[in-house]
């Protein structure tokens, strides 16, 4: 398979390889720690009474953030685009 040429597509290509690669020494269970912190973060949240849009925004800009971090905002518009025309079908299916 050929590596993408964009950098990166190639940092997004090379993890999404280590997570599938049944002899990586990277698995899923090793980001339950950070997955569990930021889940008991939100719960935190909706706890002291926070509406729903106010912990999805906070959720949304936390990607944001992540994406800016690893320099790889300029494909967040694309993933968001893509997550948009998703639950929008899936708003027209349930309809």
């Amino acid at each position: 398979m050929a590596e993408p040429p964009d950098r990166t597509d190639k940092i997004l290509w090379g993890l999404h390889e280590l997570l599938m690669d049944e002899n990586s020494s990277i698995h899923f269970s090793d980001f339950q720690e950070i997955s569990d912190s930021m889940i008991n973060g939100y719960a935190r949240f909706v706890k002291l009474g926070l509406p729903g849009h106010t912990v999805a925004f906070a959720m949304l800009g936390a990607t944001v953030n992540l994406y800016r971090m690893f320099d790889l905002h300029d494909q967040l518009p694309d993933l968001l685009r893509g997550l948009a025309t998703s639950i929008e079908q899936g708003d027209q299916k349930a309809n």
